[in-house]
């Protein structure tokens, strides 16, 4: 392809890459630079444990009484009825921790007892307040119970050591509050990146020069997204089609930030400069791939960090987003854990990819009455790469290997654009 640069002719050439390869070879190409921020517990949700958070002891500590009640040996219910009591001495009380240092429970007596309470030493079960009644000194049983009923095991919940949240898990609160539970307060967290987008286009600044308050949309909508994995974002604005222009704003600004994304500029056009830039700062890994849509995505090496050309059409911006922006960002900051969530369903059409190309449908998403996941792919004409109908109805894609028909019924794996998904299914 043949571009004039200030009267010069040169001469750009793809640096073409099969999708297996060029995604390989994109995260071969850096190295980990995840950091790690200390934080209060109440400042963790929605963000990444970077640890293995284990149980530092037994939990519950000690058998525990799920309910008020009496703690026996369950031995001594046995054939107790409302008609035929079993009537057993009752030699203390368990209202709170410590009460139970000293009572121990033995053939015919009982201890009463509040609920989240530890149970004396000989107690192997409880009897719930409203199946006994009291008579003076000794409590009628009016209910059989079973060995441990309404009694939580020392470490039934978990015990000393186990895994509590994985690393990598995307913090939630009832996981926060197990670990204050376990007397944790501040949490190592991965720092989240932070890319710099810029869109590229005179089309585009026209569109800005007219009054549209947001002309580069399609960049809004993939910062959006970026964020719901855990990937801040900055805006650099919109850049003219000037490779001059283009190759300065990210040397300027590389340094400043984790990763530079360029949306816009990658095709055969004469005015698509993105690709010329970008190989004159930094080292191509590839340029233009076997994936549809999405062809002409691309990444860099700018400084040992990535640089993000992303396609226009905004079907092929989104498959480069899930297919390489975001497993890069995630092999670089978060040490490879996986920032999407993925869902196995079944398709209710059949779909297939040509020879050659792997083909990428959004789908929506739809539960059955038993409960089974059923996966409807959007086609529209083209490929619906353009087409916005086809990403505001979906709930995720899936990823087609070239060549395969898959008929209707068949098992696939859905990858979900953000968590937000889970919402709705």
């Amino acid at each position: 392809m043949l571009r004039f640069i200030l009267g010069m002719p040169i001469e750009y050439k793809f640096k073409a890459k099969p999708y297996e390869v060029a995604l390989k070879e994109s995260l071969d190409a850096f190295g980990s630079l995840a950091s790690i921020e200390l934080i209060p517990i109440t400042e963790a949700v929605g963000r990444r444990i970077a640890i293995d958070a284990k149980s530092r002891s037994d939990m519950p500590p000690y058998n525990m009484a799920f309910y008020d009640g009496y703690a026996v040996k369950y031995e001594d219910t046995v054939g107790a009825s409302a008609s035929s009591p079993k009537k057993l001495r009752v030699i203390g009380q368990v209202l709170k921790v410590g009460d139970e240092v000293g009572l121990s429970v033995t053939k015919g007596t009982a201890v009463y007892l509040s609920s989240n309470s530890p149970l004396p030493d000989g107690a192997n079960a409880v009897v719930r307040d409203e199946y006994t009644s009291r008579e003076g000194g000794f409590v009628l049983i009016k209910k059989e119970v079973e060995l441990h009923e309404d009694v939580i095991l020392k470490g039934e919940d978990i015990k000393a050591g186990d895994i509590m949240v994985k690393r990598g898990t995307l913090l939630r609160p009832q996981d926060l509050v197990l670990l204050m539970e376990m007397g944790i307060y501040r949490i190592p967290v991965y720092r989240e990146p932070t890319i710099a987008i810029a869109s590229v286009g005179d089309e585009i600044l026209e569109k800005f020069e007219k009054g549209n308050p947001y002309p580069d949309d399609y960049c809004i909508l993939l910062s959006m997204l970026l964020r719901l994995v855990g990937i801040k974002t900055v805006s650099l604005g919109i850049l003219r089609d000037n490779p001059e222009e283009i190759a300065s704003t990210v040397s300027k600004n590389i340094g400043h930030y984790d990763a530079i994304a360029l949306m816009g500029g990658g095709a055969r056009g004469a005015k698509d400069f993105t690709g010329d830039a970008l190989d004159r700062i930094g080292e191509t890994i590839f340029h233009a791939t076997t994936i549809s849509p999405g062809k002409i995505s691309g990444v860099w090496k700018v400084k040992e960090k990535p640089a993000f050309l992303v396609p226009g059409h905004i079907g092929s911006a989104i498959v480069c987003l899930y297919n390489f922006v975001i497993p890069v960002m995630s092999k670089i900051y978060y040490d490879g854990v996986s920032l999407v969530n993925k869902v196995s369903a079944r398709l209710t059409i059949a779909v297939e990819a040509r020879p050659g190309s792997y083909t990428v449908r959004t789908v929506n998403l739809n539960s059955k009455e038993d409960g089974t996941l059923v996966a409807t792919p959007l086609l529209k004409r083209l490929g619906g790469s353009t087409l916005l109908t086809t990403l505001s109805r979906a709930h995720g894609y899936i990823v087609i290997p070239p060549g395969t028909k898959l008929s209707e019924g068949s098992a696939v794996e859905v990858t979900l654009f953000s968590p937000l998904e889970l919402l709705s299914l």
